[in-house]
């Protein structure tokens, strides 16, 4: 029950870092308006966010990972128990949040890269497992050698 726990908790992050992604973009028009910065400037802010939060993300959740459920294959659940925990996190953002103002509303292209992401991101999220896996058994491997 506690690697089940633990596994829940690191697909609610695996969500909620896809969240923020999303939630930045298709909110793009209403963070303008209401920030009344230049979209330029503002496109760099994305970028920096996007960038230094995926690297940053990605090291927190390989530790968490390696740390905790990287010693079975029931690792790979992440990459299909995020997707609930993400839809729970728009529905609550959707509801205490939402449009109002019908210029806010994300552009029509915005859904081919909201689709390509939500195609490619269990992809990401299915490397990362198999990268911590793989070190982990490996360290069980070295660690079997040292103390036989």
């Amino acid at each position: 029950m506690k690697y089940f726990y633990k596994l829940n908790v690191v697909s609610m992050l695996y969500g909620l870092m896809f969240f923020i992604s999303l939630e930045i973009q298709v909110n793009y028009y209403r963070i303008v308006r209401l920030t009344g910065w230049e979209g330029q400037y503002f496109d760099n802010i994305v970028l920096l966010v996007h960038g230094v939060g995926f690297v940053v993300a990605t090291i927190v959740l390989y530790k968490l990972t390696f740390k905790w459920i990287a010693h079975r294959l029931l690792v790979y659940w992440t990459t299909v128990f995020w997707l609930p925990y993400t839809a729970l996190f728009i529905f609550i953002f959707a509801n205490v949040y939402p449009i109002a103002y019908q210029g806010d509303m994300p552009a029509p292209v915005q859904g081919l890269i909201l689709f390509a992401m939500l195609l490619f991101y269990p992809f990401y999220i299915g490397i990362l497992n198999m990268i911590c896996n793989l070190s982990k058994s490996e360290v069980v491997q070295s660690e079997k050698k040292r103390h036989p």
